[in-house]
């Protein structure tokens, strides 16, 4: 059952309408970023009789978390330049190598804008 006027997790990991603020993005990259990290441990953990079977099944749940990951991940640096009043086109700056630390930085510290075309308050849908 959604609650009327509260988000949901699957808007703001899977959606690209509407805005978020910075803290709730910075919060959803430590998510996902922790969760990659999760994965590729348990890649490598294991004893040593059956190391071979835990090695692929790790690196499956690496592949499957870090292909949602990225998707989840591009959605929501999509509101986030839309919550500095930008298209979100932008947000592909986090592809480029050379400039993607950068403009992860500016995504992470960039206040949020007034009401804008997005949306009228951050961390909600459009």
């Amino acid at each position: 059952m959604v609650t009327v006027g509260v988000p949901s997790r699957a808007w703001l990991f899977f959606s690209p309408s509407g805005r978020v603020s910075r803290a709730p993005y910075a919060l959803g990259l430590i998510f996902w970023f922790s969760l990659q990290a999760a994965a590729t441990g348990q890649m490598f953990a294991g004893d040593s009789q059956d190391s071979d079977g835990l090695l692929v099944l790790g690196f499956l749940g690496l592949v499957v978390s870090a292909l949602i990951g990225v998707v989840s991940m591009v959605m929501l640096t999509i509101k986030r330049v839309h919550d500095m009043g930008y298209s979100g086109l932008l947000a592909l700056l986090v592809f480029v190598p050379i400039i993607s630390f950068p403009a992860l930085a500016c995504f992470l510290l960039w206040p949020s804008s007034p009401p804008n075309r997005f949306g009228a308050h951050p961390n909600r849908p459009a």
